[in-house]
């Protein structure tokens, strides 16, 4: 008992709370599109409506080699569904027609509130292959774009796209175009 309240002083002393030790975690859904629900409809390509985390179904769309995800309740008409990379891209490896979604959240109450997702992007553009993580904000309301990560060019990439969700998804404009953040130049983006 001592010893955690010598802790707690210390982590006190440095400025460090409880709450703030660990403020943010990650949540983790997976995308099987032959588990998830074929939308009809479109003039171009195929989409899908998957599971995603209670409230927040996910929107996977494919037209013209490139891929589009979504969350959200409507997730099809938010930003992020007409939101892709320029390269010719899939968020499936090769065969593996399964991606993972990394949801940020918050806790409030007994509640988990997403407020970014992370999804890495296999990427292809004349030959180079490479890999980049979108960092996307979601709210109840809205999803879209706000960074990406050449998570080839960095080898810390994953903790970058989480310290990017972390520090600019809650205040970000979905009106802004988004952008490339760390190194570059590996994957073609």
């Amino acid at each position: 008992m001592r010893a955690a309240a010598l802790l707690l002083g210390c982590m006190t002393g440095l400025g460090v709370t409880p709450a703030a030790a660990n403020p943010v975690k990650s949540l983790y859904t997976t995308v099987e599109l032959k588990a998830c629900q074929p939308l009809k409809g479109l003039r171009e390509g195929d989409a899908w409506r998957c599971q995603g985390l209670p409230g927040y179904p996910v929107y996977v769309a494919e037209g013209d080699l490139r891929q589009f995800v979504s969350a959200g309740k409507d997730a099809e008409h938010r930003r992020a569904a007409t939101q892709t990379l320029q390269p010719l891209n899939s968020i499936f490896d090769g065969e593996h027609r399964r991606a993972t979604i990394e949801w940020r959240f918050e806790r409030r109450g007994d509640g988990q509130i997403p407020y970014a997702t992370i999804v890495r992007y296999h990427t292809s553009q004349h030959g180079r292959r490479g890999d980049v993580l979108v960092i996307s904000k979601v709210t109840p309301l809205e999803t879209c774009h706000l960074a990406y990560v050449d998570a080839l060019a960095n080898s810390n990439a994953i903790a970058l796209a989480r310290r990017i969700a972390d520090e600019m998804a809650r205040a970000f404009d979905c009106s802004q175009e988004p952008r490339t953040l760390g190194a570059q130049g590996k994957s073609p983006m």
